[in-house]
């Protein structure tokens, strides 16, 4: 009898670890913003026929003890996209860090949430390269 009661919690227990496993949201790609003092990112291959197909300077004060943030969205863009740079202006280590939450490489689009440190502002400049069509 207790045997068969450990059989039926294992079974449950697994069974909900799949079942959110597949259901639940995937998570935005955090980029790592690790110890480096700059926290660029650089996602794709850039190729040789590649075009410039968006550009943007999200940039923002700094607020006392807060955190600023900022959402960055390209929209549906006239190309596929292979290459995207995300640069961090502050390179004293001050800086923000970027979260993929839409799109990306091989898509139309991409979007980004940024977020910098506590009591610092973020200045960034993404830069999305691609093949237009």
């Amino acid at each position: 009898m207790a045997m068969e009661r450990v059989a039926v919690a294992v079974t449950s227990g697994l069974l909900l670890a799949v079942l959110l496993a597949t259901f639940a949201p995937s998570p935005a790609l955090a980029i790592d913003c690790g110890t480096n003092k700059s926290h660029n990112a650089f996602i794709g291959s850039k190729h040789w026929d590649d075009r410039l197909l968006f550009m943007d300077h999200p940039k923002k004060e700094s607020k006392w003890l807060r955190t600023v943030s900022a959402d960055v969205a390209t929209g549906n863009l006239r190309g596929i996209i292979n290459y995207i740079e995300v640069l961090d202006q502050k390179t004293n280590g001050n800086g923000g860090c970027a979260y993929l939450t839409s799109g990306g490489v091989s898509t139309n689009n991409v979007g980004f949430h940024i977020k910098s440190q506590r009591s610092h502002g973020l200045d960034f400049i993404i830069r999305v390269w691609g093949r237009p069509y």
